[in-house]
């Protein structure tokens, strides 16, 4: 799919310009000579990012802060091409919403370096909150109740004390954890120094480059986005002034953020604002998509697997135990009698019963086992490297423990289950079919 640019400035020439440069790197590009005309387009179709030069009816912060407001554009990348490049300016436009600020006119390097660090974060970002809302339908994960600890954000800078000044301003501008550091103290967060920062990773990394050696400290970057621990860490660089080649490989290379060394506290402290929210926003999604995928493998009332697991499991242990020639054996349990604890007690009762017969089965196997509820009262178990005798005898005790211990809500009501085992040797292989012959000897017994 193409990316659609929208670029929006008032002077022709400027769109001209824009627009060769962006069809020269595969981009489609639509123009607006206006704020009107620009919200009318947004309205109908909604861009890859949003370009803001200089326009006749609205300035460039006002428009941004309009199409902030839309939910067509909430989340769309927006870059201000500003004229005017002074530090209010500048934290002007990060407060209405604008995702990156560029000079006009614009290294064309750099230029292309935002777009794609711009697109890159934001695909990422919608391919989440896609997910998110999946489940979300499905009924699979709720939202969790926000409560923010400060962040953890680590400083580092090959020449630490010219930012002594500059660090005591940015703790009185943020409500986070700002740590000096060293890349050693990043990526092994054990070997850190006594009363250094603390173990975890930090939420946001600020990487100061010192101009004689900026070539080899942007290094860094891909390590950090190839490592785990580190991966998903938010990155300001701040990089030497007129770099502009510089600036553009730090953005290839994994930063989130550019700034010029000489940005002022209270933009960077901006800028790490929005670095921490990003942060946790992804990390959220990310909690929900696996909390979301645990949902729905998972039986809800007891805890155990559900068939949409099991199943597949079963045929990566057979695919294993042939590869090894050890044998594996199947289960399917069903509790004794069911149908008289819900009659006789309610169906509450029948669900501890259930959740209780969950426990112990999970308590009197091995951690290697596969236990899954496959039905209202049914049960499948897999024994990997286990022979017929040997399953019989470990069944038999999983019968005689969950029987042990009597219910409070009924007195002397004891856990029983009957239990059919087959092994695959019997039906060829085939684990379907095994399940099924399990399954006859369970009624059988």
């Amino acid at each position: 799919m193409a990316r659609q640019i929208l670029l929006v400035d008032a002077v022709a020439t400027n769109r001209i310009v824009l627009k060769v440069k962006l069809a020269a790197a595969f981009y489609e590009v639509e123009q607006a000579v206006s704020a009107a005309e620009a919200l009318e387009q947004v309205r109908r179709k909604t861009p890859s990012v949003i370009l803001i030069g200089g326009l006749g009816d609205a300035s460039p912060v006002d428009l941004c802060r309009r199409l902030r407001s839309l939910a067509a554009t909430a989340h769309c990348p927006i870059v201000l091409m500003a004229s005017e490049n002074s530090a209010d300016a500048r934290i002007a436009a990060l407060e209405a919403g604008a995702s990156s600020i560029l000079d006009q006119p614009c290294c064309d390097t750099l230029l292309l370096a935002r777009l794609r660090a711009l697109l890159r974060g934001h695909e990422t970002e919608m391919e989440l909150r896609m997910r998110d809302g999946t489940h979300r339908a499905l009924g699979l994960s709720e939202p969790a109740a926000r409560f923010d600890l400060p962040a953890r954000i680590g400083i580092i800078a090959e020449e630490r004390r010219g930012l002594a000044g500059r660090l005591r301003d940015l703790r009185g501008l943020l409500p986070h954890r700002l740590d000096l550091m060293s890349p050693r103290e990043v990526f092994h967060p054990l070997n850190r120094p006594p009363g250094g920062p603390a173990g975890a990773t930090p939420d946001v990394l600020v990487i100061a480059l010192d101009a004689g050696k900026a070539d080899a400290e942007m290094q860094i970057l891909p390590d950090l986005r190839a490592r785990a621990a580190t991966r998903y860490a938010g990155v300001l660089v701040l990089a030497p002034e007129n770099a502009g080649p510089l600036a553009a490989a730090v953005l290839d290379l994994g930063a989130d953020d550019v700034a010029p060394a000489d940005t002022s506290p209270a933009e960077i402290a901006l800028r790490v604002e929005r670095l921490v929210a990003r942060k946790r926003m992804a990390d959220r999604l990310r909690s929900t998509v696996r909390e979301g995928l645990r949902a729905a493998v998972t039986d809800p009332l007891t805890g155990l697997f559900n068939r949409r697991y099991a199943l597949p499991h079963i045929t990566r242990i057979s695919e294993r135990a042939t590869r090894l020639g050890r044998p594996f054996a199947v289960m399917v349990a069903d509790l004794d009698h069911f149908k008289k604890v819900n009659d006789n007690f309610g169906h509450a009762a029948g669900d501890a019963v259930l959740s209780e017969l969950a426990r112990r089965l999970r308590d009197n196997l091995r951690a290697v086992d596969l236990v899954a509820r496959i039905g209202g009262e049914e049960f499948l178990v897999v024994l990997p490297a286990t022979g017929l005798e040997e399953a019989r005898l470990i069944i038999e005790r999983v019968r005689t423990e969950a029987a042990q211990e009597v219910f409070d809500f009924a007195p002397g009501y004891r856990v029983r289950f009957s239990a059919g085992i087959a092994m695959p040797g019997e039906t060829g292989g085939l684990t379907d079919a095994c399940i099924r012959l399990a399954d006859r000897r369970l009624y059988a017994a």
